[in-house]
């Protein structure tokens, strides 16, 4: 369900404007869409009610596209300082 949502949003927003970057769906934004709208997605009796809930769960997603810059990487910390003992063995006070 969720994949079907991204896909949809994606060809929904890539729109017909022209744009420096490609446009993109993020999984983290939808995700945190659809925690909001999946139990009244799959409580709802109605096909109708059931469309107009898919609808705006893809409206949303939609909203939020971000652009894909090419060569974009951001290298992640390396942290040189190691613990000297596991947390499990610390104290609580």
């Amino acid at each position: 369900m969720l994949a079907d949502s991204l896909r949809e949003a994606n060809r929904k927003g890539a729109g017909k404007r022209e744009r420096k970057y490609e446009y993109r769906a993020t999984v983290s934004h939808a995700v945190g869409v659809l925690k909001d709208l999946l139990i009244g997605i799959l409580i709802a009796d109605d096909r109708f009610v059931h469309k107009h809930l898919y609808e705006e769960l893809v409206g949303e997603i939609k909203r939020r596209v971000v652009p894909v810059r090419p060569n974009r990487e951001v290298r992640r910390k390396e942290y040189l300082k190691k613990p000297h003992f596991h947390h499990n063995h610390k104290s609580n006070c």
